[in-house]
């Protein structure tokens, strides 16, 4: 206290709020006070000579460093009224001295003030405490029972059926019957995707040779039935070479051969293809033209030409004659894959739509006798929430598996390919020599298909055209790039198609069935300190009022505490 105590701010205040009589002084900074005069203002203030307020004046000391802890501070203070002029002068107010002092007097009012004011405290609790009750017994009957364990049963419950349809095995589970049929879709669109191979480019620049022969005077060589435009590669019955001995010797006109027709030991690798593709999709060799429709259903395939792949082959020249670099062969590879995401995007595509659904359909079976409540929409926006994630990551994986197989060529089933390419190359070569000779034979007889019906006939003008007579075949390497291409196809689509199906399998629906049941759980709050009011909140038919009636129930705790520690006073 360094001024007159009448001008500081706080008697104004206590003047201005007309509270003398409950107001404790605090007088600050003893250490500045000074004998004589203003020893003597300090007197009369703490005797309540001047300045008198009902609960009288309290002296402290605080150090100015805020970094000094309590203690210490408490401490210094009692060293310093230890002494003149607190000790004789002022000793008559030693139990005003002190922040310990100050504070067990403001705890004595304190107490006393709460004793005084029990009654009405206890009152406002009790009445407080009735209007809640009234409240809560305005609001409908929550449900009833263990809440959490109802909810647990029923996730159980739905754990176990999706279980079911997701194994399949009997026709009450159809899901899996479905799914693969849709493979075997995706396998069959990949397998008719195959790259195919156009002769009309290298068959026009024969046709316009000045070497064509006009009349056939060699031996005649063997030349299987006739040979499409653009030929699939793999199709080694439909244009295979025949011999005379093993046609018909009968002089009646013979019908069409059909894939059905030719040797069980020599079956297209088509065929192994399953029956529900359609056999549209085979190679017609019905059709009168001599152009064979065989990728209506395959628009994605890569065409190439024996031009084209001259190009490519020339772009990876080694320097050597007669030698094939392997880039060529990996950029035909590529170019032969490069198509293969549109089918794998149809594939996950149907997966996502008819598992979510499937998943959707089984949760609404399941928790239906919930449904308008919150716990019912709760528990389907988990169901699809979680699906779509796994199926996010799902699709990421097949998509990296896709762009593998497009990097680069790379397999270790040596023998596979191995026979592929030669049965492609043996088919290639049959049928580009077929379109040789019917290319010699237009030359001779535009008209010469018209004219002759008879298919016998047909045969043995194409079998009196020789090999010296074509001369030696100038696409060989080609045609061995090709047959390479396509043996590696045969390997490469095989693997990519059971590594999807496999990975949607054992990762997508095995995580639909080991985690979908825990995801619940969690997003429920089953183990959480409060699922039973969760629960409750869940399932009500009004949610607002289990909300309302929750926070009513916490209110009303609070209060039967506080009536407790009143009584105890």
């Amino acid at each position: 206290m360094t001024d007159d105590a009448a001008n500081s701010t706080a008697s104004k205040l206590v003047q201005d709020a007309n509270a003398q009589a409950r107001t404790i002084g605090v007088l600050t900074k003893p250490d500045r006070v000074q004998i004589g005069e203003s020893m003597s203002q300090w007197l009369d203030v703490l005797d309540g000579s001047k300045f008198r307020i009902g609960h009288g004046y309290y002296v402290v000391k605080n150090n100015p460093n805020p970094e000094v802890n309590n203690l210490v501070a408490r401490q210094e203070e009692d060293q310093f009224f230890d002494r003149e002029p607190w000790v004789r002068t002022l000793g008559a107010h030693k139990d005003r001295f002190g922040a310990l002092n100050l504070s067990h007097k403001l705890s004595k009012l304190l107490n006393a003030h709460i004793k005084t004011s029990l009654p009405q405290i206890t009152e406002q609790v009790q009445l407080k405490t009735t209007q809640i009750i009234a409240r809560l017994n305005e609001l409908p009957e929550p449900p009833k029972g263990n809440l959490p364990l109802k909810i647990l049963e029923k996730i159980l419950m739905f754990e176990n059926d999706l279980a079911r349809h997701l194994d399949g095995g009997s026709e009450k589970y159809p899901f899996q019957k479905h799914f693969h049929a849709a493979a075997l879709r995706f396998r069959s669109t990949i397998a008719f995707s195959y790259p195919r191979l156009s002769f009309a480019d290298s068959i026009t620049a024969f046709t316009a040779s000045s070497q064509l022969p006009y009349r056939s005077s060699a031996t005649p060589t063997p030349i299987g039935s006739r040979c499409s435009d653009i030929i699939p590669i793999d199709s080694d019955d439909e244009c295979k070479a025949t011999t005379q001995k093993e046609r018909s010797p009968s002089k009646r006109k013979q019908p069409p051969i059909t894939p059905s027709q030719t040797s069980p030991t020599k079956r297209s690798r088509l065929d192994q293809i399953p029956q529900f593709v359609g056999q549209e999709d085979r190679v017609n060799n019905n059709s009168e033209s001599s152009s064979m429709v065989v990728d209506r259903k395959a628009p994605f395939a890569k065409r190439f030409t024996l031009t084209g792949i001259r190009t490519i082959l020339q772009d990876a020249h080694i320097g050597l004659p007669n030698q094939i670099h392997p880039e060529g062969i990996k950029r035909m590879v590529k170019e032969s894959l490069s198509h293969w995401d549109e089918p794998l995007d149809e594939l996950l595509a149907f997966t996502g739509q008819t598992c979510l659904a499937m998943v959707l359909e089984r949760a609404s079976y399941v928790f239906g006798l919930w449904q308008g409540t919150r716990c019912y929409d709760r528990l389907l926006e988990i169901c699809q929430s979680f699906f779509q994630e796994k199926l996010r990551i799902q699709t990421l994986s097949a998509k990296r598996v896709l762009a593998t197989e497009c990097r680069t060529a790379l397999t270790l089933n040596e023998k596979a390919m191995r026979t592929a390419s030669e049965e492609a190359l043996s088919a290639l070569g049959n049928a580009y020599r077929n379109e040789r000779v019917k290319a010699v034979l237009t030359k001779q007889d535009p008209e010469w298909e018209t004219n002759v019906r008879d298919r016998s006939k047909l045969d043995k003008m194409m079998a009196s055209v020789s090999d010296v007579q074509l001369g030696p075949n100038p696409f060989l390497q080609e045609l061995r790039a090709m047959a390479d291409v396509r043996g590696y196809y045969e390997c490469a689509f095989s693997r990519f198609v059971d590594v999807v199906y496999q990975g949607i399998q054992t990762e997508l629906f095995a995580a639909c069935r080991y985690e979908l049941g825990e995801a619940l759980k969690e997003g429920i709050g089953l183990e959480e300190k409060d699922a039973e009011q969760r629960c409750a909140v869940l399932l009500a038919v009004d949610p607002e009022n289990e909300r309302l009636r929750a926070e009513l129930i916490k209110q009303k705790s609070n209060l039967e505490k506080a009536s407790e520690w009143l009584e105890s006073q």
